[in-house]
């Protein structure tokens, strides 16, 4: 699955969902695009397996 990306420099790109957590990790990029809109690296929750446990409110009851 490819995921739309915004670098810090304003490009815009796809990259494999494989990818995505080492550009988070790596701070290359500053946001990303789910189907609710775009995310915003650091400002909203998100989980990722290289950097341990999501840490967003828990949903689940």
């Amino acid at each position: 699955m490819l995921i739309r990306v915004r670098y810090k420099d304003g490009r815009i790109d796809l990259v494999p969902s494989k990818k995505l957590d080492e550009l988070i990790v790596m701070s290359e990029i500053e946001q990303f695009e789910r189907s609710s809109g775009w995310v915003k690296v650091g400002a909203d929750p998100i989980r990722s397996t290289l950097r341990g446990h999501y840490s967003g409110f828990e949903r689940r009851r």
